[in-house]
């Protein structure tokens, strides 16, 4: 039996009832799921996810049994930095309906955007990745793993500045059935880890599959720290799976303090810690990573305490964009938004990039085509001429 006709969750609009809930908007859709803000008769504001298929619909089972199994993730965590699972339901109808997740509503900006719009400093910036550090030490020692750590899977709580991690979508535990027939578990592949993407280009039984673990989740914590710390990607972005290890294992990105000069020079091992070609390489854990961390805090100076790029020009300010506008795919948003900042800091001409070429979309290469650099001026053209029609 299928949901009844019309009723999907992508149709839901503005101050229609889900059960005792009424919606509010929709914050961001994926493959497998949509969220909404939606808010009870107290006003309590919650987040409600959405698998977007129905576990009769026999063409793609992958949404509803994803979304059961983050369930599964949600209810073994209980941590102040993790989202906060308050129950599941069905919708509309309680056996077949779609399966809807009732989530503690984080407000606040993604980490990527925090780090575009807050201009931290590094001692700022480190204090975040500590806390993300212990978190993930929580979550490991829990036996659950992400699995899809990114800014955007990253919300920095406006009531408090503390980092939350989001979106378990991807999330397993050793009691977790297996979803996929894929090699690799699901994430985004430009947050892979090395040896993920060893396994999957190295011949294989048939059958057998990637033993994600705790060093995985913190690589793609290295590669979020080094993007705040620098504002870029150490590699070149949207490569296909053999090209991005060609330039991981080529040891071709420089350090953030070459990459930013603002970067205290103490974070670099860090960083580079965490980059580490091998998991062998890396912090075994994020209570290791918090050690480190503070140990490099503790012989901070002043330099610690300035901002990691200076303020732009209003002109060139980053802005949100209109609600109304938003169509909820948040992965585009994201890329949108850093797109409009202008180039922030530049490897040195020395610094030569891997030969893998990059994709059109690169950002590193967007940023600093002339294409973008005309863009760029035709708008400060365009907002000084609106600035003179006040």
């Amino acid at each position: 039996m299928m949901p009844e006709e019309g009723l999907h969750p992508l149709m839901l609009q503005e101050s229609e009832e889900v059960g005792a809930f009424r919606i509010v908007r929709r914050l961001a859709t994926g493959g497998f799921g949509a969220i909404f803000l939606a808010e009870s008769e107290t006003r309590r504001q919650v987040a409600l996810k959405f698998a977007l298929q129905g576990p009769s619909e026999e063409d793609s089972p992958a949404a509803d049994a994803r979304t059961w199994k983050e369930v599964h993730v949600l209810m073994r965590l209980e941590h102040p930095n993790v989202v906060e699972l308050l129950g599941y339901r069905r919708w509309p109808d309680a056996r077949d309906g779609y399966l809807v997740l009732i989530m503690g509503y984080v407000e606040g900006p993604t980490l990527s955007e925090w780090a575009l719009a807050a201009q931290p400093t590094p001692r700022r910036a480190v204090q975040v990745f500590q806390q993300l550090a212990l978190t993930l030490d929580a979550i490991h020692r829990a036996g659950v793993l992400h699995r899809d750590i990114k800014g955007n899977n990253i919300i920095i709580r406006a009531s408090d500045g503390q980092p939350v991690l989001v979106d378990f979508g991807s999330g397993d535990h050793a009691c977790s059935p297996v979803l996929t027939e894929d090699t690799l578990p699901p994430g985004t592949p430009s947050y892979r880890s090395p040896e993920a993407l060893r396994f999957w280009a190295q011949p294989r039984p048939a059958g057998s599959r990637y033993a994600f673990a705790p060093t995985d989740d913190l690589y793609s914590l290295g590669l979020v720290l080094y993007e705040v710390l620098t504002g870029s990607f150490p590699y070149p972005t949207q490569l296909p799976p053999a090209g991005l290890l060609a330039s991981i294992e080529s040891g071709g990105f420089p350090l953030p303090s070459v990459r930013n000069p603002r970067v205290p020079k103490a974070l670099d091992a860090i960083v580079a810690r965490l980059l580490s070609p091998s998991a062998a390489g890396r912090p075994p854990s994020g209570a290791a990573l918090f050690d480190a961390l503070d140990a490099a805090l503790a012989g901070a100076d002043s330099a610690w305490d300035e901002h990691l790029f200076p303020p732009l020009a209003p002109e060139e300010a980053v802005t949100e964009e209109a609600l109304e506008f938003f169509d909820g795919d948040e992965e585009a948003r994201e890329l949108r938004h850093w797109m409009r900042v202008p180039e922030r800091a530049r490897p040195p001409a020395s610094f030569a990039p891997p030969t893998e070429p990059a994709s059109p979309w690169a950002l590193t290469e967007v940023r600093a085509s002339t294409g973008w650099r005309r863009w760029r001026d035709a708008l400060k053209r365009l907002w000084a001429t609106l600035r003179s029609w006040r």
